[in-house]
C-alpha cells in the first residue's frame, strides 16, 4: 500500500468523513428516522461508512443509495418551475462556454444551431470560454429565445415520467419524512427533489443532512437543512479554509454521473455516463478501500453513544486547516490528480490542482480580483478559477506561498462576511 495514500486517509479523509457520518446517524436516531437516502455520487462512500456503523451497533436505520445528480433532477423539473429554470441553466461556473450552457439542456449540434439562428449568435466560437461580462450579455439573449424554451419544455416533460417512476420505485413516496444525506453547499438537490415529489402528490417533509451549507434554503417548503460543520450563519473561518471541490474528490465514486432514468425489464434503472477508467478508477478505488479500512479500525475502538460533537468538530477543523489550506507539495500533487468538473454536464474534466495552474495565481491578488469583480476583463483576458487555490499554492517555492495564501484567505473572508 502506498504510504502517502494510507497516511492521508488515516490523518485526513478518514477522520473527517467518519465524524460526519457518525453525526448523521446520531441525529437520525434522535429524530426517529429509520431510512436515509445517500445521494449519488457524493453519498457513495458515506453510505458504505454508515452501513458499517449500522452493522456494528445494530442501528435500525436503512441506508439506501439514490442514483441522481443535479442534471437528472433538474431536467424533469424545468417545465414546473418557470423562470427559475433559466436561472439554473444560465448560471455561472468555473469554465463556461456557449456550448456547455446549451448542453445543460442536452441539445445536440443541430438543436444548438437552431438556437444560435434564433438568437443571432455566431456558432463559430461556441467552445471558447466566456468571461463574466460575456456570460451576462448572453443570459439576456438566451432568456428571450422561444426556440430554446421550446426545447426546454419538450425535454423536461419527456424526462419527468421516468424520474417520478424511479423515485416511486425507490420508496420516497412511502415515507412521511424523506431524509437525504449529501455533501451540501447550496441545497439545490433537495429543492429539486421537493419540487418533483410535490408535483406528483407527495405530502410529507424533507430533511437533509449536509457537511456544510454556504447559503440559506431558498424557501421554507424545501424542508429542513441540517449541517455538520458550517452554514451561512456559522464561523467564517470554517468556510474560508474549506475547499468543497477537494471534499467532493474525497467522495469520488467508481461509477459515472446519473443523467436520467429508463425502464429495463420492467424496472427503472439510472442512466450513467461511462465509468472512470484506468489510473483514475484505480485512484478512486484505492481511496475508498483505505477509507473503509480506517472505518473498520475505528469502529473497534468506540461506542456509538460516545459521540462528542464539540470535540469532533474541533478536530475536523484542525485537519481541514492542515490538509486543505496548508498541504505540502506532495499532498497537493496526490489530491491534485483527481479529475474534477463543476458543471452539471460533466462536459470537461481538469486536474484539481497542478503546476500548470501556477500562472493563474497572478490573478488572485486582492487588487486584481477586486478589479475583475467590479469591471470584468476584456474577452481576450480570461482568468480561469482555480478548483483548489491552496493546493495550487503548494507547488510554489516556500517563500512565495505565504503571500498568495493571505491574499486568498482575505478575499474569501471578505466575500463570506459580505454575504452573511
Amino acid at each position: 500500500m502506498n504510504k502517502l495514500e494510507e497516511r492521508l486517509c488515516y490523518d485526513f479523509s478518514g477522520p473527517i468523513l467518519f465524524y460526519y457520518v457518525w453525526w448523521v446517524l446520531f441525529q437520525a436516531q434522535k429524530r426517529g428516522i429509520c431510512t436515509l437516502y445517500f445521494l449519488a455520487r457524493d453519498g457513495y462512500t458515506l453510505q458504505k461508512i454508515a452501513q458499517q456503523f449500522c452493522q456494528k451497533f445494530n442501528l435500525n436505520i436503512d441506508c439506501r443509495y439514490l442514483y441522481c445528480s443535479r442534471a437528472s433532477l433538474r431536467m424533469p423539473s424545468y417545465h414546473l418551475i418557470g423562470k427559475e429554470a433559466d436561472d439554473l441553466l444560465l448560471m455561472d461556473g468555473y469554465r463556461v462556454t456557449l456550448c456547455s450552457l446549451l448542453q445543460r439542456v442536452e441539445l445536440d449540434a443541430a438543436q444548438r444551431m437552431a438556437v444560435y439562428n434564433d438568437c443571432g449568435i455566431a456558432p463559430s466560437d461556441e467552445e471558447r470560454m466566456l468571461s463574466r461580462v460575456e456570460l451576462g450579455r448572453l443570459r439576456g439573449i438566451l432568456r428571450k429565445s422561444k426556440v430554446l424554451h421550446g426545447y426546454i419544455q419538450e425535454k423536461s416533460k419527456e424526462a419527468y415520467k421516468s424520474t417520478i417512476g424511479y423515485l416511486k420505485q425507490e420508496g420516497l413516496f412511502n415515507q412521511s419524512e424523506v431524509a437525504l444525506v449529501d455533501s451540501g453547499w447550496v441545497g439545490s438537490m433537495q429543492r429539486s427533489l421537493r419540487q418533483l415529489l410535490q408535483s406528483a402528490g407527495f405530502q410529507g417533509k424533507l430533511t437533509g443532512f449536509y457537511f456544510g451549507m454556504y447559503t440559506k434554503p431558498k424557501e421554507p417548503e424545501d424542508g429542513t437543512y441540517l449541517t455538520w460543520l458550517f452554514n451561512q450563519h456559522g464561523r467564517t473561518r470554517d468556510k474560508v479554509l474549506f475547499c468543497n471541490n477537494l471534499f467532493e474528490c474525497l467522495l469520488s465514486a467508481p461509477h459515472g454521473m446519473t443523467t436520467g432514468y429508463a425502464i429495463c425489464n420492467g424496472k427503472y434503472v439510472p442512466l450513467l455516463i461511462p465509468t472512470p477508467q484506468g489510473n483514475e478508477l484505480e485512484h478512486i478505488n484505492t481511496q475508498i478501500n483505505n477509507i473503509m479500512a480506517y472505518t473498520a479500525h475505528k469502529l473497534q475502538r468506540i461506542a456509538f453513544a460516545e459521540f462528542a460533537e464539540g470535540v469532533f468538530k474541533e478536530d475536523t477543523r484542525q485537519r481541514i486547516c492542515r490538509y486543505m489550506a496548508h498541504p505540502t507539495k506532495e499532498e497537493a500533487d496526490f489530491y491534485g490528480n483527481f479529475q474534477f468538473c463543476d458543471d452539471i454536464t460533466e462536459s470537461y474534466h481538469c486536474a484539481l490542482a497542478d503546476e500548470r495552474q501556477l500562472s493563474t495565481l497572478k490573478y488572485y491578488s486582492i487588487v486584481k480580483r477586486t478589479m475583475r469583480r467590479l469591471f470584468g476583463f476584456p474577452p481576450h483576458i480570461l482568468a480561469p478559477e482555480l478548483f483548489w487555490p491552496y493546493g495550487t499554492i503548494a507547488f510554489l517555492p516556500k517563500w512565495k506561498r505565504l503571500w498568495y495564501r493571505w491574499n486568498i484567505y482575505l478575499w474569501e473572508w471578505i466575500r463570506y462576511e459580505l454575504h452573511r
